[in-house]
């Protein structure tokens, strides 16, 4: 596993891209969330290309850090916020990489001292920011990111084929999309969401209990595992009163399916008050557990999304195919996938 997380931390930091290949960056998420073992090796790898002093390198490195911490479990947020990768860290905020790299590293920190705040066992994030500061670092103002809820991945990236949003590229922008644009994508998030459960509540309703069916159950006992994530957020005043209705409605359904279609040895479902058995959480794709704020104190929406050019600053994007479906594709099937023509 060492060798193949490798070798995907490697082509997202090709120097030869023009862009983040964000399909790259999002295996690595699906394989640090499904083995969490293998964090800290991602992590070291993560180091290797920081040091190897090329800026392109430095900036991928930075961009699919910034993507992991966003989308991976509690054991790579620890291995992020060692001493000896947050040096790899500070070290690129002197600008001898240029610009982008100076100002991606000062974000990172930036950002990490604000989403793992309070936090004891990570209070590395906030030592490093408070140092800066006290050395009157400079931070770049930091955009006002929407929460992260990502339904589970697809095999079919619009970045990985080379779409996207045409709209993004116009103009020589940096494809960060309004606020207006984040609501309506979290609303055809949620959509995704409630069209997989009518689909599923009908197959149930027929009688149709083969492979698509567990395919479905599969796609949205992933999707309440984020939607816990969310909601706990929400609880703790972090998401705007509306948007919390919402997610708790789209919550409680989603509750009501699992539970009605599936099958009787498979009802022992994980509920918002009890955390998941181990057993379950490794079979979990983890969802983000940093909540950004506007300045009003309240989330805009709940799916950030890439940038179409680089830097990209703090966003990151739920990659889905033309119908909606995101992938939950092994590592193995990724790699293979990614193959260099």
């Amino acid at each position: 596993m060492a060798e193949k997380v490798e070798l995907l931390v490697a082509r997202a930091t090709d120097e030869a891209l023009v862009e983040p290949e964000w399909a790259l960056n999002m295996a690595l998420c699906d394989c640090v969330n499904a083995t969490p073992e293998v964090c800290e090796d991602v992590v070291r790898f993560l180091q290797q290309r920081l040091q190897t002093r090329q800026p392109k390198v430095a900036l991928l490195a930075l961009i699919l850090t910034e993507t992991l911490v966003k989308n991976g479990p509690r054991a790579l947020h620890t291995q992020v916020g060692t001493k000896r990768f947050l040096e790899d860290i500070v070290a690129l905020v002197d600008g001898s990489l240029g610009p982008d790299v100076q100002t991606q590293a000062l974000l990172l920190i930036r950002q990490w001292a604000d989403a793992f705040q309070g936090q004891s066992e990570l209070s590395s994030f906030q030592d490093v920011y408070q140092q800066l500061k006290q050395a009157n670092t400079t931070f770049p103002a930091v955009e006002n990111d929407v929460p992260i809820f990502t339904p589970p991945s697809s095999a079919t990236s619009a970045w990985a084929t080379g779409g996207g949003d045409e709209s993004a590229a116009a103009g020589g922008t940096s494809g960060r999309r309004t606020r207006e644009q984040q609501l309506e994508k979290l609303q055809a998030d949620l959509g995704v969401v409630q069209e997989k459960m009518k689909m599923l509540r009908d197959l149930h309703a027929d009688g149709r209990h083969g492979e698509e069916m567990e395919d479905a159950l599969d796609f949205l006992r992933q999707c309440q595992q984020r939607m816990n994530t969310l909601i706990e957020g929400g609880v703790m005043g972090k998401i705007d009163e509306h948007t919390l209705e919402q997610c708790l409605t789209v919550n409680d359904n989603l509750m009501k399916t699992l539970k009605e279609c599936s099958k009787p040895e498979m009802k022992d479902m994980m509920t918002f008050d009890s955390p998941p058995r181990a057993s379950q959480a490794s079979e979990l794709l983890q969802g983000v557990d940093q909540l950004n704020l506007d300045e009003e104190g309240k989330a805009v929406g709940l799916v950030a999304t890439a940038p179409r050019s680089m830097p990209a600053a703090h966003s990151m994007s739920a990659v889905m195919d033309g119908e909606g479906v995101l992938s939950t594709m092994s590592c193995d099937d990724k790699l293979s996938r990614n193959e260099p023509s």
